[in-house]
């Protein structure tokens, strides 16, 4: 297996996590160094490419988001706050549920692309 470089893994990440729009706002807030306007296209085209190819699956890793986000965070929610919030309590989930989602779909994309894993899926 090749090595990749940790840097890279984690700017891989954050395009992917952000559907290829991370900006170098976010890129330096996460330790990156900022990138030029071309390299920063560049990384956001790769990402764009790495999460084409799992398109087809996104519906059902937006299921899994889901299913994670009850088992998780169920317990965490039924003995907060926010059991007497169900505004909150729906908001709160929702936020867990797209981090948790997104988060599952940026390893995805970038364990296929690694060829790590395949997908199956034409």
């Amino acid at each position: 297996m090749r090595t990749i470089p940790f840097e890279v893994l984690k700017a891989e990440l954050a395009q992917d996590l952000n559907a290829g729009r991370a900006e170098n706002e976010l890129l330096v807030k996460s330790g990156q160094v900022g990138r030029s306007e071309d390299v920063l296209e560049m990384e956001q085209l790769e990402s764009a490419e790495r999460l084409a190819a799992i398109e087809p699956l996104i519906p059902l890793l937006a299921v899994y988001g889901a299913l994670t986000t009850d088992v998780l965070f169920g317990g965490i929610l039924e003995t907060s706050d926010l059991e007497d919030d169900p505004v909150g309590h729906s908001e709160f989930r929702s936020d867990y549920q797209a981090i948790l989602t997104a988060s599952v779909i940026a390893v995805l994309s970038n364990l296929i692309d690694k060829g790590l894993i395949q997908s199956g899926v034409a």
